[in-house]
């Protein structure tokens, strides 16, 4: 995900380079070009400003990868059988359903790879590969990611490196191609079936606050994709939305508290959670995440 921000910054620092340069030879123009010139500048504080904001959702929310490594730093034990069905491609019929669920399947590949089932790493990634071909997203998963793919599937880390990239690829690619909304629809999916992993994990009762804490780190990153789906002004996301505005609800009695820290680090983010919210969190999130994949 770090990639994917770095990128937002590099379009973002273009577009200004693009309006400074602009500016200093305007006045070499005829009437004719400054007026088309004064077009072009609107367009690019739209975009620059769509940049900048899609930059803080993509910070605030984290890649399934990440997501999926937050989660194996509690030491929570991982269950297959909570995923999604990777054979149920053929049910998912309109490109907003087929993109909620590459986000989906991108979830479940990122998880499968960090807990090490590599068997069915293969079987998400071919899921993966299928709906991106129904969403015409060319050039992402290749002949050859494949191929490296089946070569590392006794190495976590290079699993892991794979799935994170093409991640990545296929993001970049629905924004260079223009896009927004198919590249949004894979973000809430993947978001939606990380958070519906994290509060299906498996955890002793000694480490189960550990991971209650890390869903509760996830409220301001639900906030920003609600405003993120609510700005793409799309009816397609309207039941999402509504559904999502009711988890918003629940998870705003976490209570998110920054201490200052005697050590090196400034400050350290304390999580208040019960077991009663918890579990309200959980029922929500797992309703709206069988709504996405039935």
């Amino acid at each position: 995900m770090r990639y994917l921000i770095y990128s937002f910054f590099a379009l973002v620092f273009l577009a200004c380079g693009e309006e400074s340069q602009n500016d200093r030879t305007i006045d070499i123009f005829t009437d004719e070009e400054t007026s088309l010139k004064d077009e072009e500048k609107i367009v690019s504080t739209r975009v620059l400003k769509e940049l900048k904001n899609a930059s803080k959702v993509v910070y605030a929310l984290p890649s399934p990868v990440e997501m999926a490594d937050i989660l194996h730093e509690t030491k929570a034990v991982y269950d297959v059988q909570v995923l999604s069905n990777p054979a149920s491609t053929s049910n998912y019929v309109t490109d907003y359903m087929r993109a909620l669920n590459l986000g989906v399947y991108f979830a479940d590949l990122s998880f499968t790879s960090m807990f090490d089932y590599p068997q069915e790493a293969m079987k998400f990634m071919g899921s993966a590969q299928a709906m991106s071909d129904e969403l015409n997203i060319q050039g992402v998963f290749t002949e050859e990611v494949m191929m490296r793919l089946e070569e590392n599937m006794s190495n976590k880390d290079s699993l892991i490196d794979i799935v994170s990239s093409t991640y990545v690829d296929t993001d970049l690619y629905l924004q260079d191609n223009e896009r927004p909304i198919i590249a949004k629809a894979i973000l809430a999916g993947a978001w939606m079936e990380g958070l519906y992993i994290a509060v299906n994990l498996e955890t002793d009762s000694n480490r189960a606050n550990v991971v209650w804490e890390k869903i509760g780190e996830q409220k301001p990153a639900l906030s920003n994709l609600v405003n993120m789906l609510e700005d793409c002004n799309d009816n397609q996301f309207d039941s999402l939305v509504n559904e999502l505005k009711t988890l918003v609800n629940i998870f705003d009695r976490v209570e998110l508290n920054y201490e200052k820290s005697t050590t090196k680090s400034p400050e350290v983010l304390n999580v208040k959670i019960s077991e009663d919210l918890f579990r309200q969190i959980q029922k929500k999130t797992s309703d709206i995440r069988d709504g996405i994949i039935n």
